[in-house]
């Protein structure tokens, strides 16, 4: 029979597999975040990943939170205009929240994205609408420039106000 491990190794080893997890998700999406790949970089059989998370849906469910933090950390949420200045400037001059952004829709639904959002911004319901989906079609333009990294990103020369 084998030992069991410590709670502080278990510990460690979820540390691990959560962090990975994060960093591919992020850099190359959660198509690419299998459970092998993950085994082989922590260093632990395949089946020691299910001992932390049966399911990949289960993962997903830790990563929500890490990837809401990343996008919302350089926000402003005090009113339409204050959000879609931070959004614009997020997305210029953030490359972690250029990465979340262009990788969250595995993560976080869209409807679940949006509705958050909504229910952070404060102001009029109708302002904060017209804010999200420009703040919405601003990422689509600005990030589906294949090839061009964030730092080469320009501002444009006149920003809609909203």
């Amino acid at each position: 029979m084998m030992p069991r491990v410590s709670q502080a190794v278990a510990a460690e080893t979820r540390r691990k597999i959560i962090n990975f997890s994060f960093e591919v998700a992020m850099n190359d999406g959660l198509d690419k975040l299998t459970f092998s790949t993950i085994a082989k970089k922590v260093g632990i059989a395949r089946s020691g990943i299910n001992a932390h998370f049966k399911l990949k849906a289960d993962l997903v469910n830790v990563l929500t939170p890490m990837f809401a933090e990343v996008i919302e950390r350089p926000l402003i949420f005090t009113s339409p205009d204050a959000f879609f200045t931070s959004w614009v400037y997020a997305i210029h001059h953030e490359p972690e929240f250029i990465k979340a952004v262009k990788h969250a829709d595995a993560i976080i639904s869209p409807q679940t994205g949006v509705k958050g959002l909504f229910a952070k911004i404060d102001g009029e319901p109708a302002k904060i609408e017209r804010c999200i989906y420009m703040s919405l079609g601003y990422a689509v333009v600005h990030l589906s420039k294949p090839g061009l990294p964030a730092e080469e990103l320009q501002p444009d020369d006149a920003v809609v106000a909203v």
